[in-house]
């Protein structure tokens, strides 16, 4: 019965356009350089390919030039300035990233700064700004609706123009709220541990995950998005194959599990996109720790697990740091507001759906265990889509 379901789910998963880490933003760098009669702007904008994609673009511009035309007016440095040539856009297939780039000739420095950039396409989609004046940096800005300005001839008063900690915190708790591998994950956490070890297992991720963020944002982790992508997909699998197959799992029958993730996953390798070795390994990684799982249980198990999967996960948002950077004076506070709010907005979520869980057990209290299964269900399919899909470069 338990098959049926997760075959069913998993089905059901196929027909969802469900999209992780969907936390939808773009970046950009400006560099003002003064001239001898004029100022040059150079700007140079970034955006993670997913992202851009479920912006819907294909729906708003019908060619190419409709697309140019968009991107010179979404920036806008008031009447004394204009686009020397039309914007320039680039793809780096191995940070799955689009780049955009504006050359602005202005008769003096831009007052203020409007930016539009996707923001029509996503009512919650935000651009987040940094410049340096001759090489100075000045405060970066966030906008988060149309109508913000960045006030460049403010500099005398940094604290007016900067975005505020409370905004990183907001934004760490919008980042799990519109992640849909981070709820997938948690709702994993959820049905594996009990009492303590939740609120254990809970910081354990945010620990990992702060750790690959402060990685990203120093510029001393460079990832590969797309397979951190399939990771992530990988470790909600293996959440709900410990689930429900993890008392299968056997020491003195490792190789004989070995061999049969192997050959469960060889498919990706042929169709997909992933390498033999890393298919050996993940079937590896996967049979050792089943039968870890299986055996041993303390207190401090949800702690390494979930630091190890945390690390994972925050190597997705780390790669779009890496791009745009954040400010290097204050990166400690930044890393510590942003990761309070992933941190608050976990446990929100997560008595959220304990609460939902007390209640059924109240209130269904028979049909009790075939809702956690059904839950359980639900992350393997969500997992597996996500895994499947993207080693397949769907």
């Amino acid at each position: 019965m338990t098959f049926k379901k997760i075959l069913f789910l998993f089905l059901l998963q196929l027909l969802l356009p469900l999209e992780a880490h969907n936390r939808s933003e773009s970046y950009s760098k400006f560099q003002f350089l003064t001239l001898e009669n004029e100022v040059e702007v150079r700007v140079t904008g970034t955006v993670k390919r997913g992202i851009f994609q479920t912006l819907n673009p294909g729906i708003k511009f019908q060619s190419y030039e409709d697309f140019i035309s968009y991107l010179s007016d979404s920036i806008f440095l008031g009447d004394a300035c204009k686009l020397n040539e039309p914007v320039k856009f680039n793809e780096n297939n191995a940070a799955g990233v689009l780049k955009f780039y504006w050359d602005f000739q202005c008769s003096s420095l831009p007052s203020t700064v409007s930016i539009t950039l996707f923001q029509d396409l996503g009512i919650t989609h935000t651009h987040i700004a940094r410049g340096a004046i001759d090489g100075k940096a000045i405060p970066e800005f966030m906008f988060a609706s149309q109508s913000d300005l960045w006030q460049i001839n403010l500099l005398s008063q940094p604290n007016s123009n900067q975005s505020s900690y409370w905004g990183y915190l907001i934004s760490g708790i919008e980042h799990i709220l519109s992640g849909w591998d981070h709820l997938a994950f948690l709702l994993g956490l959820l049905l594996l541990y009990q009492g303590r070890n939740i609120v254990i297992a809970i910081t354990g991720f945010t620990i990992g995950h702060s750790l690959t963020l402060g990685l990203g944002a120093m510029n001393v982790l460079r990832v590969h998005s797309e397979m951190v992508e399939i990771l992530i997909g990988f470790s909600i699998l293996l959440l709900a194959a410990e689930k429900f197959f993890k008392h299968h799992y056997e020491f003195d029958k490792g190789v004989k599990y070995l061999i049969f993730g192997s050959i469960a996953l060889s498919p990706l390798a042929i169709f997909g996109v992933l390498e033999p070795l890393l298919i050996i390994g993940l079937a590896l990684f996967l049979t050792v720790y089943l039968s870890l799982t299986h055996h041993y249980s303390s207190s401090w198990i949800p702690l390494m697990i979930t630091v190890f999967f945390g690390l994972i996960h925050g190597l997705g948002f780390a790669s779009s740091i890496a791009e745009v950077g954040i400010p290097q004076d204050r990166l400690w506070q930044i890393i510590l507001s942003f990761n309070l709010g992933v941190e608050l907005g976990q446990l929100a979520v997560a008595f959220g759906i304990l609460g939902v869980f007390a209640l059924a057990k109240y209130y269904f209290s028979s049909y009790y265990v075939s809702i956690h299964n059904i839950t359980g269900a639900v992350v393997f399919s969500m997992g597996t889509f996500w895994f499947v899909t993207r080693a397949m470069g769907i």
